[in-house]
């Protein structure tokens, strides 16, 4: 006995666009926003007090990651979307450095050198686990079915 199975896809191009579109759609909007919330709200339990360049002094409480706001500014003006011939790719550069000209934004998600504890506001998209029980997962799905009509 044989069985033949056939399908053809017809207007795959289409299709993609619009899967890219919500992709950058979301990048742009949900990622920002998850973003500028983990700088600017206060979501880290931090141990100790700290002297910071801004002359706020932050004592041990759930506090945020701004200061001065040259680290969230490293982020957000790198923020860009590169269209591919196969894919879309939503990249953030978190390149800013203390005074010493050390890898601030490396210190402050690690936890290193008088960054007692880690701070890691990029975790929720990096790691499987969290993205996928994480607000912005849901988010892309529904940036999804409403690109296709749903």
């Amino acid at each position: 006995m044989s069985i033949i199975v056939g399908g053809t896809l017809i207007g795959g191009e289409h299709l993609e666009a619009k899967l890219q579109a919500a992709f950058e759609t979301w990048s742009r909007f949900e990622v920002n926003d998850y973003f500028r919330d983990q700088f600017n709200n206060k979501p880290w339990d931090y141990p100790s007090v700290t002297f910071r360049k801004s002359g706020q002094t932050v004592g041990p409480e759930p506090r945020d990651i701004y200061d001065l706001g040259n680290l969230y500014r490293s982020g957000r003006d790198s923020f860009s979307i590169t269209m591919g011939v196969d894919d879309v790719t939503a990249s953030w550069n978190w390149n800013a450095t203390n005074s010493s000209g050390g890898a601030y934004a490396w210190y402050v998600h690690e936890g290193l050198s008088t960054n007692i504890k880690a701070r890691r506001w990029t975790d929720e998209l990096q790691n499987p686990a969290l993205f996928d029980a994480s607000t912005l997962k849901k988010a892309l799905q529904r940036r999804i079915k409403t690109a296709m009509g749903k």
